[in-house]
Protein backbone atom coordinates (compact mmCIF):
# COMPACT_ATOMS: atom_id res chain seq x y z
CA UNK A 1 0.00 0.00 0.00
CA UNK A 2 2.95 2.32 0.83
CA UNK A 3 4.61 2.05 -2.43
CA UNK A 4 0.92 2.48 -4.27
CA UNK A 5 1.31 5.51 -2.30
CA UNK A 6 5.00 6.71 -3.26
CA UNK A 7 3.71 5.79 -7.25
CA UNK A 8 0.69 7.66 -6.75
CA UNK A 9 2.86 11.13 -5.43
CA UNK A 10 5.38 10.95 -8.23
CA UNK A 11 2.19 10.72 -10.96
CA UNK A 12 0.59 13.48 -9.13
CA UNK A 13 3.54 15.57 -9.33
CA UNK A 14 4.13 15.11 -12.98
CA UNK A 15 0.39 15.68 -13.82
CA UNK A 16 1.33 19.17 -11.49
CA UNK A 17 3.81 20.05 -14.78
CA UNK A 18 2.24 22.62 -17.08
CA UNK A 19 3.75 20.50 -19.93
CA UNK A 20 0.86 17.96 -19.17
CA UNK A 21 -2.49 20.57 -20.09
CA UNK A 22 -4.63 20.40 -20.53
CA UNK A 23 -5.44 18.09 -17.50
CA UNK A 24 -8.45 15.94 -17.39
CA UNK A 25 -11.11 17.91 -16.07
CA UNK A 26 -13.64 17.12 -12.67
CA UNK A 27 -17.22 17.42 -13.72
CA UNK A 28 -19.83 18.00 -10.74
CA UNK A 29 -20.84 14.77 -10.19
CA UNK A 30 -17.81 13.38 -9.75
CA UNK A 31 -16.88 16.22 -6.90
CA UNK A 32 -17.57 13.90 -3.92
CA UNK A 33 -15.24 11.13 -5.16
CA UNK A 34 -12.45 13.48 -5.92
CA UNK A 35 -12.80 14.68 -2.65
CA UNK A 36 -12.54 11.78 -0.65
CA UNK A 37 -9.13 10.60 -2.73
CA UNK A 38 -7.89 13.88 -1.53
CA UNK A 39 -8.72 13.26 2.35
CA UNK A 40 -7.11 9.84 1.70
CA UNK A 41 -3.81 11.17 -0.52
CA UNK A 42 -3.25 14.35 1.37
CA UNK A 43 0.03 13.28 3.77
CA UNK A 44 1.62 11.24 0.87
CA UNK A 45 1.55 14.08 -2.09
CA UNK A 46 4.01 15.93 -2.96
CA UNK A 47 2.08 19.55 -3.30
CA UNK A 48 0.20 21.48 -0.47
CA UNK A 49 -3.50 21.17 -1.23
CA UNK A 50 -4.90 24.38 -1.99
CA UNK A 51 -8.09 25.36 0.49
CA UNK A 52 -10.77 25.01 -1.38
CA UNK A 53 -11.84 29.09 -2.38
CA UNK A 54 -8.59 29.34 -3.73
CA UNK A 55 -8.10 30.38 -7.04
CA UNK A 56 -5.97 27.67 -8.14
CA UNK A 57 -7.87 24.74 -6.47
CA UNK A 58 -9.72 23.76 -9.78
CA UNK A 59 -6.42 23.09 -11.22
CA UNK A 60 -5.48 21.37 -8.29
CA UNK A 61 -8.25 18.69 -8.58
CA UNK A 62 -7.87 18.38 -12.34
CA UNK A 63 -3.92 17.29 -11.36
CA UNK A 64 -5.88 14.69 -9.17
CA UNK A 65 -8.31 13.54 -11.74
CA UNK A 66 -5.46 12.80 -14.33
CA UNK A 67 -3.35 11.16 -11.77
CA UNK A 68 -6.24 8.89 -11.31
CA UNK A 69 -6.46 8.19 -14.77
CA UNK A 70 -2.65 7.05 -14.46
CA UNK A 71 -2.91 5.03 -11.55
CA UNK A 72 -6.01 3.26 -13.96
CA UNK A 73 -3.64 2.40 -16.85
CA UNK A 74 -0.87 1.52 -14.41
CA UNK A 75 -3.13 -0.94 -12.71
CA UNK A 76 -4.32 -2.58 -16.33
CA UNK A 77 -7.33 -1.11 -16.73
CA UNK A 78 -7.90 -1.16 -20.65
CA UNK A 79 -8.25 1.36 -23.63
CA UNK A 80 -12.10 0.80 -23.63
CA UNK A 81 -12.64 1.47 -19.77
CA UNK A 82 -10.69 4.53 -19.71
CA UNK A 83 -12.53 6.19 -22.83
CA UNK A 84 -15.63 5.19 -20.71
CA UNK A 85 -14.83 6.69 -17.46
CA UNK A 86 -12.25 9.52 -18.56
CA UNK A 87 -13.61 10.30 -22.18
CA UNK A 88 -10.01 9.53 -23.17
CA UNK A 89 -9.03 8.14 -26.65
CA UNK A 90 -6.28 5.99 -27.67
CA UNK A 91 -4.50 8.72 -29.43
CA UNK A 92 -4.95 10.64 -26.17
CA UNK A 93 -3.88 8.40 -24.15
CA UNK A 94 -0.64 8.07 -26.25
CA UNK A 95 -0.07 11.43 -26.34
CA UNK A 96 -0.27 12.33 -22.81
CA UNK A 97 1.57 8.73 -21.63
CA UNK A 98 4.60 9.94 -24.02
CA UNK A 99 4.85 13.30 -22.19
CA UNK A 100 4.68 11.32 -18.63
CA UNK A 101 7.12 9.30 -19.91
CA UNK A 102 9.39 12.52 -20.82
CA UNK A 103 8.87 13.90 -17.66
CA UNK A 104 9.65 10.92 -15.48
CA UNK A 105 12.93 10.60 -17.55
CA UNK A 106 13.92 14.28 -16.77
CA UNK A 107 13.24 13.08 -12.73
CA UNK A 108 15.46 9.74 -13.51
CA UNK A 109 18.61 12.12 -14.86
CA UNK A 110 18.18 14.89 -11.85
CA UNK A 111 18.02 11.79 -9.63
CA UNK A 112 21.05 10.91 -11.02
CA UNK A 113 22.69 13.70 -10.54
CA UNK A 114 21.70 14.15 -6.71
CA UNK A 115 22.52 10.86 -5.95
CA UNK A 116 19.03 9.85 -5.00
CA UNK A 117 19.75 6.03 -5.85
CA UNK A 118 16.30 4.80 -4.38
CA UNK A 119 13.88 7.09 -6.53
CA UNK A 120 16.35 6.40 -9.66
CA UNK A 121 15.24 3.17 -9.53
CA UNK A 122 11.35 3.45 -8.65
CA UNK A 123 11.49 6.03 -11.46
CA UNK A 124 12.86 3.78 -13.63
CA UNK A 125 10.27 1.33 -13.00
CA UNK A 126 7.34 3.49 -13.06
CA UNK A 127 8.23 4.49 -16.61
CA UNK A 128 8.21 0.82 -17.88
CA UNK A 129 5.15 0.14 -16.12
CA UNK A 130 4.03 3.16 -17.67
CA UNK A 131 4.75 1.85 -21.52
CA UNK A 132 3.18 -1.44 -20.98
CA UNK A 133 0.35 -0.33 -18.49
CA UNK A 134 0.61 -3.09 -16.42
CA UNK A 135 1.36 -3.81 -12.64
CA UNK A 136 4.70 -4.27 -10.83
CA UNK A 137 4.39 -8.08 -10.93
CA UNK A 138 4.37 -8.63 -14.91
CA UNK A 139 7.93 -6.55 -15.02
CA UNK A 140 10.08 -9.71 -15.65
CA UNK A 141 7.95 -11.35 -18.32
CA UNK A 142 7.61 -7.95 -20.29
CA UNK A 143 10.97 -7.95 -20.50
CA UNK A 144 10.81 -10.63 -23.39
CA UNK A 145 10.27 -9.53 -27.35
CA UNK A 146 6.52 -9.79 -28.28
CA UNK A 147 5.24 -9.92 -24.82
CA UNK A 148 3.16 -6.64 -23.64
CA UNK A 149 0.84 -6.63 -20.91
CA UNK A 150 -2.05 -8.85 -21.97
CA UNK A 151 0.57 -11.81 -23.22
CA UNK A 152 2.06 -11.66 -19.74
CA UNK A 153 -1.14 -11.57 -17.85
CA UNK A 154 -2.15 -14.70 -19.51
CA UNK A 155 1.37 -15.95 -18.24
CA UNK A 156 1.42 -15.10 -14.93
CA UNK A 157 -2.24 -16.25 -14.17
CA UNK A 158 -1.28 -19.51 -15.20
CA UNK A 159 1.72 -19.55 -12.85
CA UNK A 160 4.32 -18.46 -15.29
CA UNK A 161 5.83 -15.91 -13.35
CA UNK A 162 9.04 -15.00 -14.86
CA UNK A 163 12.05 -16.08 -17.57
CA UNK A 164 12.83 -19.02 -15.34
CA UNK A 165 9.21 -20.23 -15.04
CA UNK A 166 9.30 -19.49 -19.25
CA UNK A 167 12.06 -22.32 -19.35
CA UNK A 168 10.77 -24.56 -17.01
CA UNK A 169 6.70 -24.32 -19.28
CA UNK A 170 5.58 -27.08 -21.35
CA UNK A 171 6.36 -25.96 -25.00
CA UNK A 172 2.54 -27.32 -25.38
CA UNK A 173 1.36 -25.44 -22.71
CA UNK A 174 2.79 -22.00 -24.02
CA UNK A 175 1.63 -22.51 -26.93
CA UNK A 176 -2.23 -23.36 -26.20
CA UNK A 177 -1.64 -20.04 -24.26
CA UNK A 178 0.55 -17.88 -26.95
CA UNK A 179 0.01 -19.28 -29.75
CA UNK A 180 2.65 -21.92 -31.94
CA UNK A 181 4.65 -18.79 -33.26
CA UNK A 182 4.96 -16.52 -29.66
CA UNK A 183 5.39 -19.70 -27.68
CA UNK A 184 8.17 -20.86 -29.84
CA UNK A 185 9.55 -17.53 -29.91
CA UNK A 186 9.80 -16.66 -26.37
CA UNK A 187 11.41 -20.26 -25.96
CA UNK A 188 14.33 -19.09 -28.12
CA UNK A 189 14.88 -15.63 -25.91
CA UNK A 190 15.26 -18.03 -22.86
CA UNK A 191 17.90 -20.30 -25.35
CA UNK A 192 15.62 -23.21 -26.09
CA UNK A 193 15.19 -24.63 -29.13
CA UNK A 194 12.15 -26.49 -30.26
CA UNK A 195 10.68 -28.26 -33.58
CA UNK A 196 7.65 -26.51 -34.87
CA UNK A 197 6.97 -29.98 -37.01
CA UNK A 198 6.64 -31.47 -33.51
CA UNK A 199 3.96 -28.81 -32.06
CA UNK A 200 0.19 -29.68 -33.36
CA UNK A 201 -1.93 -27.71 -31.02
CA UNK A 202 -3.58 -25.33 -33.00
CA UNK A 203 -3.40 -21.64 -33.04
CA UNK A 204 -5.43 -19.89 -30.65
CA UNK A 205 -3.90 -16.59 -30.78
Amino acid sequence: EQNKLNEYSIMHLVCSSLELRPLLRVKSKEMDVIQEDILRLEESLLTAVPDMFDEYYEEFINTIKTANFFMEWLDEKDEEYLLEKYDVRPGELHAKKEIADWLLYSSEELSKLLKMHVLVKDLARLRFRLKYGAKEELIPLLQLKNIGRIRARKLFDNRIKDIAGVKTADIMTLTQLLGKTTALDIKRQVGQEFSEEKIMVPENK
